[in-house]
């Protein structure tokens, strides 16, 4: 299965409309086929890792072998605590899959849906599009991983700017980018992500779960990703991560 960006899209109206607010909401971002492939491969076959905050936001990563160990006790603990935390400081917890990490680490089959969207990602199509949208010619990677959203699960207010470095990382978020594979989400059971103005005056503006939707925004804005009610019935599916410039990578490929 080759994954495709959807043909008919309009660039040049979309450059403009991101232009205006610097985020958008693309509806229909791939082929349909494309998107059944990626959401049928998030649902039914990617191994989700658990990940948590500590005390200085930082994370605390749990892998599905590791999770399964936890006790029932170990787990509430865990939650009680992040929620104590939560109510004065940035906090979260959700499920993830490593997609870059586990494809460095040759962990990742050629032929599985997460190798090939980890490379579509990073690769020319993809990148000259998300060049060409922003207007930022010195995008040259992505770092994409698969989140999962379920019940309880929650990411509070912060803006992507500060984040825990990998030695030798040269990057810079430029722009966040959600591509949403979430069907038939109730706007009741929260999940959405919220977007706050720089000084607070009491406004925001939300975009609930979606499917084959890609929302990307600038960096930094405000945002949070609102907690997940105990009565959804599924999960809020996606692939995430941050368009980036590195002035250590040269792709003679990009326009």
């Amino acid at each position: 299965m080759n994954i495709q960006i959807n043909p008919e899209l309009d660039l040049q109206n979309l450059r403009l409309e991101f232009d205006r607010e610097q985020r958008l909401r693309i509806q229909n971002f791939f082929t349909a086929e494309s998107a059944d492939y990626i959401h049928h491969n998030l649902v039914n076959s990617t191994p989700w890792h658990f990940v948590h905050s500590n005390e200085s936001g930082l994370p605390v990563k749990f892998d599905p072998r590791q999770f399964a160990a936890l006790t029932e006790h170990e787990r509430n603990t865990i939650i009680s605590t992040l929620h104590s935390r939560a109510a004065n400081s940035y906090q979260y917890t959700y499920k993830y899959f490593p997609i870059v990490d586990a494809i460095i680490a040759g962990q990742l089959d050629q032929s599985s849906m997460l190798y090939k969207i980890g490379t579509f990602l990073n690769g020319t199509q993809f990148l000259n599009f998300s060049r060409m949208l922003t207007n930022h010619r010195k995008i040259v990677k992505v770092d994409p991983q698969a989140t999962l959203y379920q019940s309880g699960d929650f990411l509070t207010t912060h803006d992507d700017s500060n984040y825990q470095r990998s030695a030798g990382d040269n990057s810079s978020r430029e722009y966040a980018m959600v591509l949403g594979f979430t069907k038939n989400w109730s706007n009741d059971w929260g999940g959405q992500t919220s977007f706050f103005p720089e000084t607070d005056n009491g406004t925001s503006q939300s975009w609930s779960p979606g499917y084959n939707v890609l929302s990307i925004f600038k960096v930094p804005t405000p945002h949070c990703v609102n907690f997940v009610t105990p009565f959804a019935t599924h999960g809020r599916y996606s692939i995430t991560g941050w368009l980036r410039s590195d002035p250590t990578i040269s792709r003679t490929d990009l326009d």
